[in-house]
């Protein structure tokens, strides 16, 4: 490692060698490493390979999801739910016991693994909504459906303050993973009065295309807003809000 020296000192790199700076000063190193055509040819970096197949491939997965559930998403996730679904969707690929390392595939993973994921940390579904409920899909008949018998909103919902309703939705996808496609449905409640009457029985269904071959996701999410003028208003920033997957379901499993 040498010091830059002269009048021009600066960070980046020029070839073969990195000029940055540190507490020593500016100083200009020689890059090392190994070469890209290297790794994707050396025998040695098979393992390298057979990983960053699979990680891109976990990569793609959690894109896909938040793209068919991104307008539940948009108001029920926290900053780190892209790394979060990466780790999952790594951990239903290397399920996969049939593919050979590196093409270790969603399709043929556990699914299942995907359930109770919780798509806002800082406001988890188990400390915001304490109603019992119960949900299942139908892969013949393309549905997806949340039943939650009549329940108080004052004493099994934990609301934010300036929230005076409640909504909740249900979302339903079929996604084809290999071939990046997704249907996805959605339905809402009428927004709930958060005091402590005793709410109507609730069922929520939503729809995909009947005996659909693909992995179905279930969520369900608890969203909270302001009524002025008998017109809903979201929270400012939406950290109260949460979402869960429910059910996760692979025809193959």
């Amino acid at each position: 490692m040498s010091k830059q020296d002269g009048l021009l000192q600066f960070n980046g790199a020029i070839e073969n060698l990195s000029f940055y700076k540190t507490k020593r000063g500016y100083v200009v190193r020689k890059r090392s490493g190994v070469s890209g055509a290297r790794i994707s040819a050396d025998p040695a970096f098979q393992r390298s390979r057979e990983n960053s197949m699979e990680f891109g491939r976990a990569g793609r997965a959690g894109k896909l999801l938040r793209s068919a559930f991104r307008y539940m998403i948009r108001n029920a996730a926290d900053s780190g739910i892209t790394p979060r679904l990466l780790r999952e969707f790594l951990k239903v690929i290397k399920a996969d016991v049939t593919s050979e390392r590196g093409y270790r595939n969603v399709m043929n993973g556990d699914i299942k693994i995907m359930e109770k994921f919780e798509f806002n940390t800082e406001s988890v579904m188990s400390t915001s909504f304490y109603a019992p409920l119960t949900a299942t899909i139908d892969r013949a008949a393309g549905e997806g459906t949340i039943v939650i018998p009549p329940f108080y909103p004052a004493r099994e919902v934990q609301s934010p303050r300036g929230a005076t309703h409640v909504i909740i939705t249900c979302g339903f996808s079929a996604i084809d993973f290999e071939e990046a496609q997704y249907e996805s449905d959605e339905i809402s409640s009428e927004a709930l009065v958060l005091d402590s009457h005793l709410t109507e029985p609730l069922t929520l269904t939503a729809s995909v295309s009947p005996g659909s071959p693909f992995p179905l996701f279930l969520a369900f999410s608890v969203e909270f807003v302001q009524m002025v003028n008998e017109r809903p208003y979201r929270l400012s920033d939406g950290a109260y809000n949460a979402m869960k997957m429910l059910v996760a379901d692979s025809l193959y499993q």
